[in-house]
């Protein structure tokens, strides 16, 4: 779990800048995602870091909320071990309130760079049959329309 100076295409990182908390989180799909949090927070719990750009065997990886009781608030979708969609859910963005989960894409932007898009949507229904149950694995709150 890392970013692109310590990301071997092969498999693995030279460094590793997240570690794991709890347990793996699976649906009865096999869809499984890990809860991690920045190394620099270890000794703090505080989980105010972000998620990685790119996995090692994971599909999918949790990030918790550095308020409050420190529930999920994030999943970060990984395609070819590279960032490819944020299911956010704590915080509210545009049409988007607070609990209910909007995506964003990440895309190459006309300078060639991968960025997340600043526009979000709602999920779709084929993300809602493959990651619905395990993102109410992770947080049983969340909501994935408005009704």
């Amino acid at each position: 779990m890392g970013d692109f100076k310590t990301y071997n295409t092969s498999g693995g990182f030279d460094q590793y800048l997240y570690y794991q908390v709890g347990d793996v989180i699976v649906a009865r799909n096999g869809v499984q995602g890990k809860i991690v949090n920045e190394i620099s927070d270890k000794l703090k719990e505080d989980f105010h870091g972000s998620l990685p750009m790119y996995s090692n065997t994971s599909k999918v990886y949790f990030k918790k909320s550095d308020e409050g009781d420190h529930s999920i608030e994030q999943a970060r979708i990984y395609k070819y071990r590279k960032v490819a969609y944020d299911f956010d859910w704590g915080h509210a963005h545009e049409n988007f309130r607070k609990g209910i989960v909007h995506v964003h894409e990440w895309h190459y932007n006309s300078k060639g760079k991968w960025v997340r898009a600043r526009t979000p949507r709602g999920l779709n229904i084929d993300e809602i049959k493959e990651y619905g149950e395990l993102i109410k694995l992770a947080n049983p709150n969340v909501k994935f329309r408005y009704f």
